[in-house]
């Protein structure tokens, strides 16, 4: 949904910066979860007011002063589904990567890519080998090239992430 920027104000309202949605699309604004330390913890939203199409200032209940929300700058901040007005597709702009081969940095060729698992702020791409499906996330930091005319696809994946 977005990133958690800075504090507005001093009762304990942030400035929330929205990556792939607008402020009007969001319907829901009762719970948001922020991922803090690699946890997606719950929050309850007290006040949401749209700030431009693509920033918006959330005050969460019980978070009442500067300091507090402070914490909270550079955080990721996630919406369900059905809090979205429309329904949107979180992988568009990607290219279609269906049959391209993967290969890892450490590991070579590690399968042929399938479809693109349609998951609300975490697309994941499917991988098979071997009668094997890994899902690696599609992230910046994991898919570090695409190269559409040898139609090959260059990853970094965590560590372990093929010996499940």
């Amino acid at each position: 949904m977005g990133t958690l920027t800075k504090p507005h104000g001093t009762k304990g309202s942030v400035l929330l910066w929205l990556k792939d949605l607008k402020a009007e699309d969001i319907q829901e604004r009762g719970t948001v979860f922020v991922e803090i330390d690699g946890l997606l913890v719950p929050f309850s939203i007290e006040n949401f007011q749209e700030k431009s199409k693509d920033t918006a200032i959330l005050k969460f209940e019980g978070i009442n002063s500067e300091s507090q929300v402070k914490e909270f700058a550079g955080d990721m901040v996630y919406i369900l589904k059905d809090q979205v007005k429309r329904k949107r597709k979180s992988v568009t702009g990607l290219p279609q990567l269906s049959g391209y081969k993967v290969n890892d940095l450490h590991l070579g060729f590690i399968g042929i890519a399938g479809e693109i698992a349609d998951i609300t702020n975490n697309p994941l791409l499917q991988v098979c080998h071997e009668g094997r499906e890994f899902l690696i996330p599609v992230h910046e930091d994991i898919i570090l090239e695409i190269n559409d005319k040898e139609k090959v696809i260059v990853v970094d994946a965590p560590e372990g992430l093929f010996e499940l």
